[in-house]
């Protein structure tokens, strides 16, 4: 059975984010603001009792965070789901017509697999195994 470890949001206004996330809600941050040249993005980590949220805050309309921003406004860009047997995850996914990309990254806890938004009814799904640190 597969777990939902995390979820990425895009938000136009990061510290309007953290009223609601942190201040409002509870969730706490894990780390400070950072900026992500790679995804275009600021981003920051917040944990509540059962899984990580990120915030994601786009600069760059041609990385896939702003153009998500851009092309659909704020809401779920990803989900990081962990399964215990990932090869049988895998091959549950082919039988149901779904192709993974990936592995990337290294052996073992670090490997990923994607699936496309296009399969996953528009969100980006990052698949691995327990234990492995947030892709994005």
């Amino acid at each position: 059975m597969a777990n939902l470890e995390y979820l990425v949001l895009v938000v136009r206004d990061l510290e309007r984010a953290l009223g609601l996330y942190e201040r409002g809600l509870g969730f706490a941050r894990i780390e400070d603001v950072t900026d992500v040249p790679a995804i275009g993005a600021r981003r920051i980590f917040l944990r509540s009792e059962n899984s990580l949220l990120e915030l994601l805050e786009p600069h760059d309309e041609t990385k896939p965070p702003g153009a998500f921003l851009r092309a659909r406004g704020e809401g779920v860009f990803a989900l990081g789901v962990r399964a215990a047997d990932v090869e049988e995850t895998l091959a549950q996914l082919r039988r149901a017509g779904v192709a993974a990309a990936g592995p990337t990254g290294g052996s073992g806890e670090g490997e990923y697999w994607y699936l496309r938004p296009a399969d996953a009814h528009g969100v980006l799904v990052e698949l691995s195994v327990p234990g492995a640190p947030p892709a994005i």
